[in-house]
């Protein structure tokens, strides 16, 4: 009964179904569980990592979030922001071994987990007691800047991005 619910034969049509998981593999399990249970119809299923889903999202429609990004953004992964955040670094005549970029990154990855903007992470922490938070904000932002001037997205703006598009 549940898999012909899920495949289109009572309530839902296929293409209006969305399998969302963690991990590449256990998308592809899914998406030959599903074809094994609907056949044909699981064509139209989407079976994604949440990634690969919120790309899909967003290459379609980006654009409508009026941000400044078009539809053949490129991906940055941690490696690249990494690059980023060492340049920014250098430009600010910021030390490594003080601004680690790893850590720095994670502490953006937060703010953006929180849908914290460059600007309210500032706002918010322009009286902190740790004295790098607000050098911080400042590489936030800076960050972001560059990302929209290559016209790329890390992992937490996919994410990011289409929950403001949704």
């Amino acid at each position: 009964r549940e898999a012909h619910r899920l495949c289109g034969m009572e309530r839902a049509a296929p293409w209006s179904v969305i399998a969302i998981t963690f991990t590449n593999k256990a998308a592809g399990e899914l998406k030959e569980r599903l074809e094994r249970m609907c056949g044909p119809a699981a064509k139209d299923i989407w079976a994604a990592t949440f990634h690969s889903a919120c790309i899909r999202i967003l290459r379609r429609d980006i654009e409508r979030l009026g941000l400044g990004f078009s539809s053949n953004f490129t991906i940055y992964d941690t490696d690249d922001s990494k690059r980023v955040i060492k340049d920014i670094l250098k430009a600010m005549s910021l030390d490594e071994k003080e601004f680690q970029p790893r850590s720095v990154l994670h502490i953006i990855s937060n703010a953006k987990d929180q849908d914290q903007s460059p600007e309210q992470f500032a706002h918010e922490n322009q009286t902190s007691h740790d004295w790098r938070m607000p050098r911080i904000a400042e590489i936030y932002a800076g960050y972001q800047r560059r990302l929209r001037e290559a016209n790329a997205l890390d992992f937490d703006d996919i994410i990011l991005h289409t929950v403001h598009l949704l």
